[in-house]
């Protein structure tokens, strides 16, 4: 009889923590899966939903947005369960508010359906702060998930670098110019690799990434006085973009000078980019 009521204890006892452990399994169970992780170097410069498509979007870039060449991140989200959406196709378009005017500025758009890191990218050259008004991404997203299509708008904000790595001007014929400054982004004494991406504006609203020209660079260090040899003229590459190489002999400011010309004929000559190492 004793051994009957000791067994009746200890089965009780069990019984309780399995129970228990029943429980805490059906708790941990109902918790909603975890999203997946974004890369740490990514800043978040919004969100927004994008209306009609059953989606959300979240716009990521490396740095704070800036007048230049930026590339940006959007990571698409269903707008009822916040799981990742990995198939639809997106676009975008920057648009500046002035007050009296409004414009675009030069976009690059990666087309893909199914993005292989699940971010869907574009690259935007922002031509002025939001200083000057107000900057907004108008996104559009087709939801190959629920066959939805939907647009939304983010406003962002867009500073002066202390450097400038953007300069739009006039070329000698009259050409509306953007030359944005890509690579190098972190230089170093030797050679590195040098990009440019140039536009050229056609109204308010277009802008053309241009692949016709000739360009040449001349490094020069101003506390110095000498330039540095070894130097590879930026060529045409794709989507507007030319890159070589530069390089530098010595920590320190150097000046780096593009030299523009079409049909072997200087449009410009007077640009140039300041580089610190």
């Amino acid at each position: 009889m004793k051994f009957k009521t000791i067994l009746a204890i200890t089965f009780a006892t069990i019984l309780l923590a399995t129970n228990a452990c029943k429980k805490d399994e059906s708790i941990t169970t109902i918790n909603p899966t975890p999203t997946d992780q974004i890369p740490s170097n990514y800043k978040l410069i919004g969100e927004t939903y994008i209306y009609g498509a059953a989606a959300k979007a979240k716009v990521y870039a490396e740095k704070e947005l800036f007048v230049g060449y930026n590339k940006i991140f959007v990571a698409m989200f269903d707008s009822v369960s916040n799981t990742r959406l990995t198939d639809g196709h997106f676009d975008v378009i920057p648009m500046m508010d002035m007050g009296m005017m409004k414009h675009s500025a030069p976009v690059e758009i990666t087309d893909e359906s199914i993005p292989s890191d699940k971010f869907w990218k574009a690259a935007i050259v922002f031509i002025m702060p939001s200083s000057a008004g107000k900057w907004t991404l108008n996104m559009a997203f087709h939801n190959h998930k629920t066959d939805k299509e939907g647009e939304g708008e983010l406003e962002v904000n867009v500073i002066n670098p202390t450097t400038s790595v953007m300069k739009s001007f006039t070329a000698n014929d009259s050409t509306k110019l953007f030359v944005s400054l890509i690579q190098p982004d972190l230089p170093k004494i030797g050679l590195n690799n040098f990009e440019i991406s140039i536009h050229k504006k056609d109204s308010f609203m277009g802008f053309t990434a241009v692949d016709d020209y000739n360009v040449e660079i001349v490094p020069i260090m101003p506390s110095m006085g000498h330039g540095s040899p070894n130097n590879v003229n930026p060529v045409f590459t794709e989507l507007g973009h030319y890159t070589g190489l530069v390089n530098f002999t010595m920590t320190g400011l150097w000046n780096v000078k593009i030299i523009i010309k079409k049909n072997g004929v200087i449009i410009s000559d007077n640009q140039s980019f300041d580089i610190t190492l």
